[in-house]
């Protein structure tokens, strides 16, 4: 464009010089016919001689033809002017046209790379905002993956100190326990052996007081002792095992479980008299009774328990057969654990190693 701009302002200025010179000649030409018409009419009025200049007519028409030449030659090169301004125009217009069209291009291509460009930063965007999506959740994956592990080892941690503080709690506990246990038993034991001292001494000073006294009694009245004796170990000991238990007489009538009248003699018992047979059974009344809890829980109740005895005087077994039930059952326990004496003689283990004991409070 800055080009055709050019060529245009040096038409123009060639327009305009032309011009100029046309008025210039026109005015030259103007001047002339006017000076030579002032000379020509000067001469008339004082009769005098005038100095006349002739026109040449071929003159004029050779001014005349070369202004005409002059004028056609600008009116050409006007046409010219006009002309090439034309062609000029076209040309600019056509250049306009094509650099319209080369600017419509390159908007085009502009607006296309600006698209394209536009579409690569978005995938771009879109790229890296999925690479910072995946990050994020690997982040979130390896975040989960480390609480999942510090969740589990602080579990596990947890676990281990519960289970070790436990094992602990139980072990101080069992061991607690285990000495109270051991201190509780040996209370027990020192406490049941203390008992069990004072009731064998109780019961050794009782039977050997009862012992004393029976034997002061036999001496004053051996043949009412002997009656009394039998019927004493009747009371005490209730129905004896049948006559297999009873002591073999000479003359008396057999099977009735009873003695005979002189049973108590030493020559039918080997030795034995009635108080011996009642002075154990005594001591073992008094061994069962020392193991019992309360003893005052079965005042006035009584028991019938069938014994049967070792010659160490060991309890081989023992079986409740009437009487109070709660004592009975007491009983049972009581002999269990109690120590039965050692029967003073054979004689009198043959008497009552199987026999039934009438057991009162």
């Amino acid at each position: 464009m800055s080009k055709a701009t050019e060529q245009n302002d040096k038409l123009k200025r060639a327009i305009i010089i032309s011009a100029v010179l046309h008025i210039i000649l026109f005015a030259v030409l103007i001047w002339s016919s006017f000076d030579e018409h002032i000379e020509a009419s000067a001469g008339g009025g004082g009769g005098s001689a005038i100095d006349a200049v002739m026109v040449d007519p071929g003159a004029v028409v050779q001014q005349y033809n070369r202004q005409q030449d002059q004028q056609a030659s600008a009116r050409g090169a006007e046409e010219e002017r006009k002309k090439l301004q034309q062609q000029q125009a076209e040309e600019l217009q056509q250049k306009q046209a094509a650099e319209q069209e080369r600017l419509k291009q390159l908007e085009k291509e502009r607006l296309a790379a600006q698209e394209q460009q536009k579409q690569a930063e978005e995938a771009a965007k879109l790229a890296q905002q999925q690479q910072q999506a995946e990050e994020a959740a690997k982040a979130a994956a390896d975040a989960k993956k480390k609480a999942e592990a510090e969740a589990a080892k602080a579990a596990a941690d947890a676990k281990k100190k519960a289970e070790a503080e436990a094992a602990k709690a139980a072990a101080e506990a069992k061991k607690k326990a285990e000495a109270e246990a051991a201190k509780a038993a040996a209370d027990a034991k020192k406490k049941a052996d203390a008992e069990a001292a004072k009731a064998a001494a109780e019961a050794k000073k009782k039977a050997d007081a009862a012992a004393a006294k029976a034997a002061a009694d036999a001496k004053k009245k051996a043949a009412a002792e002997k009656a009394a004796a039998a019927e004493g170990v009747d009371d005490l000991l209730g129905d004896l095992s049948s006559g297999k238990n009873a002591p073999k007489t000479g003359g008396g009538a057999k099977g009735n479980g009873q003695p005979s009248k002189d049973s108590g003699t030493s020559g039918a018992n080997g030795g034995t008299t009635g108080a011996d047979i009642s002075a154990y059974a005594k001591q073992i009344q008094v061994a069962i009774q020392s193991r019992l809890y309360d003893a005052s829980l079965y005042q006035g109740k009584q028991c019938v328990l069938h014994i049967s005895l070792a010659p160490d005087g060991s309890l081989k077994s023992i079986t409740s057969e009437g009487g109070d039930p709660a004592l009975c059952q007491a009983a049972l326990m009581a002999t269990k654990t109690a120590k039965i004496p050692k029967p003073p003689s054979q004689a009198v283990y043959e008497k009552i190693k199987d026999a039934k004991l009438d057991f009162k409070l």
